[in-house]
């Protein structure tokens, strides 16, 4: 038998002799082939249950079983990565298109009160003009800064501040 080749069971009673005149006989040969093939068999099964046995195998199973569990879940961590980034990419693009109507309403809203000030504007009889208007907050506002600076210098606005100030 050659070194490194694994002798099986199974090769052993099928191995085949040839055949000489004066020789073994072969059906003694043969039951002792199917005898040894037996015994040799039960001798690897033993190996096998003494190996599985050891703190070496079970500590190799434990990380077999561990690095199986750890592959497991990573694959699935990684799947709920794509499957949260899909639903990103999803929300993101809602998002702008929610942006969109925003903008979309916000320019009718805009052009609606325009439209609506243009006809108030239009229906009052005696309404002042753009013009007539901006006239007449100019003044007043001149007038209000005239007040304010007379008050301030008759004393009135310390007053004023000083109530703005408490409150």
């Amino acid at each position: 038998m050659k070194e490194g080749k694994k002798l099986k069971p199974q090769e052993i009673r099928t191995k085949e002799f040839s055949k000489k005149l004066f020789g073994y006989d072969p059906d003694e040969v043969e039951a002792f082939l199917i005898e040894v093939a037996n015994a040799y068999q039960d001798l690897l099964k033993e190996i096998e249950s003494l190996k599985r046995s050891t703190p070496e195998y079970k500590t190799e199973e434990l990380v077999e079983k561990a690095r199986k569990r750890i592959e497991e879940i990573l694959h699935k961590k990684l799947e709920e990565k794509e499957e949260l980034e899909r639903q990103k990419k999803e929300l993101e693009i809602e998002i702008e298109k929610l942006k969109l109507v925003q903008k979309q309403i916000f320019d009718k809203l805009k052009l609606t009160i325009f439209d609506m000030t243009r006809i108030i504007e239009e229906i009052r009889p005696n309404a002042p003009s753009k013009e007539e208007r901006r006239g007449n907050r100019d003044r007043s506002e001149s007038s209000t800064q005239s007040f304010s600076q007379q008050d301030r210098e008759s004393g009135g606005g310390e007053t004023e501040d000083k109530s703005n100030s408490a409150s």
